[in-house]
C-alpha cells in the first residue's frame, strides 16, 4: 500500500455560499482556480474550515465531486471525511477515494469526547475499511502531528496545543517542516503561504522566511484570539457562511488588516 506523500502548502478549502445560504458552486470553481494559480500544493475540501458540520451528506458529496472535476489531477486532493457517525465517515471516504482523493483527514468526534483508547479504536475502525492510509488531526492531540519532519519545530510545537495550530503551522515551516499542516489561511493568502514555503523549505533560507511569517502574524492573532475564524473567507471573497455561523459585521469588515497585509505583496519578497 502506497502512503500519500504530504508536502507543501496543504490548503483547507472554504465552502462558498450565496446570499440565500445555498452552496455557490460557481464561486467554488473560481476559488479553486485562484488557489491553483497561486501555487498551493494540495487542496483539502470537507474539513471544519469548509463547514462540513452544517452540510447534508449529499451536499458534501457534491462539493467533493465538483472540486475533483475542476482540479482535473493538476494538484493532489485530500479529503476531510468527518462525522459523528463512523458509518457516514466511511461512506464519504469511499466516495472520495473513487474520485481520486489521496489521504483522509480525520478529527476526533467533538461532542462525546472519547478518550485515547476510544480514539485509536475509532480511527482503526475507519482505516481498516479503506484501501489507503489516513492521516489524522485530532483536537486533543499535540501540534507535533504536523511537524515531525523538523526536530526543532517539533520541540517548539510539543509545548503548544491544537488551539495554536495556525501559528505553529506557519512557524514550523520557517524551521524546515515540509508539510506545515492544512491551515485555512492559505485560502485567502495562497501566494503568501507558497512564498513562505519556497523560502524556508525549497531554498532553506529561514531568515528570509521569517519576514513574511512575522508579517502575517497579526492576522493569525486576530482569528485565534479576538476575531472569528471564518474571517479567512472574507479574504477569499467567500465571506458568506452557513448557519449556525453568521457573517462579519460592518465593523469587522471595516478592519483593514487583511487589505494592508495584501498591499505589502509578501510573495514578491521571496519570488
Amino acid at each position: 500500500m502506497q502512503i500519500p506523500q504530504l508536502s507543501g502548502v496543504l490548503t483547507a478549502l472554504a465552502t462558498p455560499y450565496d446570499d440565500s445560504g445555498q452552496l455557490d458552486l460557481e464561486a467554488l470553481d473560481k476559488l479553486v482556480e485562484l488557489l491553483i494559480s497561486n501555487g498551493v500544493h494540495a487542496l483539502i475540501p470537507g474539513g471544519s474550515s469548509g463547514e462540513y458540520y452544517s452540510q447534508t451528506l449529499e451536499e458534501r458529496k457534491a462539493i467533493l465531486a465538483r472540486v475533483a472535476e475542476i482540479v482535473k489531477n493538476r494538484i493532489p486532493l485530500h479529503v476531510g471525511a468527518n462525522s459523528m457517525r463512523p458509518e457516514e465517515t466511511i461512506e464519504l471516504a469511499k466516495f472520495a477515494e473513487g474520485l481520486g482523493y489521496g489521504a483522509q483527514l480525520l478529527a476526533a468526534p467533538p461532542y462525546s469526547l472519547p478518550g485515547k483508547p476510544e480514539l485509536i479504536a475509532h480511527f482503526r475502525n475507519i482505516e481498516k475499511t479503506l484501501r489507503w492510509r489516513s492521516f489524522t488531526i485530532s483536537p486533543p492531540a499535540p501540534a507535533w502531528t504536523w511537524t515531525r519532519s523538523s526536530s526543532k519545530a517539533s520541540s517548539i510545537s510539543r509545548r503548544c496545543n491544537a488551539s495554536a495550530v495556525s501559528m505553529i503551522r506557519l512557524w514550523t515551516s520557517s524551521y524546515g517542516a515540509r508539510a506545515p499542516g492544512s491551515p485555512a489561511l492559505p485560502t485567502s493568502l495562497p501566494a503568501e503561504h507558497v512564498a513562505l514555503y519556497n523560502a524556508c523549505v525549497e531554498r532553506e533560507d529561514f531568515l528570509l522566511g521569517r519576514k513574511p511569517m512575522k508579517t502575517m502574524m497579526p492576522l493569525i492573532y486576530l482569528m485565534q484570539d479576538g476575531g472569528k475564524y471564518n474571517q479567512f473567507k472574507y479574504g477569499a471573497s467567500a465571506c458568506d457562511v452557513h448557519a449556525p455561523l453568521i457573517g462579519l459585521s460592518d465593523v469587522e469588515r471595516s478592519d483593514k488588516l487583511y487589505e494592508n497585509l495584501k498591499s505589502q505583496k509578501i510573495a514578491s519578497w521571496v519570488n
